[in-house]
């Protein structure tokens, strides 16, 4: 019964710190101008063997800061928890307006693995 309770009180502190850990997944998020109207977006990150980052969803633009979600998805229904480092570049349509990008990563069922924001470089 004893072990019972432990293995509760683990399971609680396990789900309790997910969230604080997901928003350290995404490592060197870039973004660069390539022209007036475009913007390449690049990051990295920790995931699963079976998922991919589908195409971004570009959001509001706010005081210069362009929203944008990147969306994965399973590429496979049983799959081992072989974590991998998944390599984003995507390019976005742009107004010459935005200054920053607020980058958004979700889960297939739309949970949020990630997020951060950074400055727009000009090439």
């Amino acid at each position: 019964m004893l072990s019972n309770r432990f293995a509760a009180l683990a399971l609680v502190a396990t789900v309790l710190t997910m969230p604080a850990l997901a928003e350290d997944k995404t490592k060197d998020l870039d973004a660069t101008r390539i022209n007036p109207n475009q913007i390449t977006i690049e990051f990295e990150y920790d995931g699963g063997a079976c998922e991919q980052v589908g195409p971004a969803e570009v959001g509001e633009l706010v005081d210069g800061t362009l929203s944008v979600t990147f969306p994965t998805i399973s590429t496979a229904e049983v799959c081992t928890m072989q974590v991998v480092e998944i390599e984003v570049e995507q390019t976005i349509q742009a107004e010459h307006i935005v200054s920053k990008v607020d980058v958004t990563l979700n889960a297939p069922d739309g949970k949020t693995i990630a997020s951060g924001t950074t400055d727009v470089d000009h090439d």
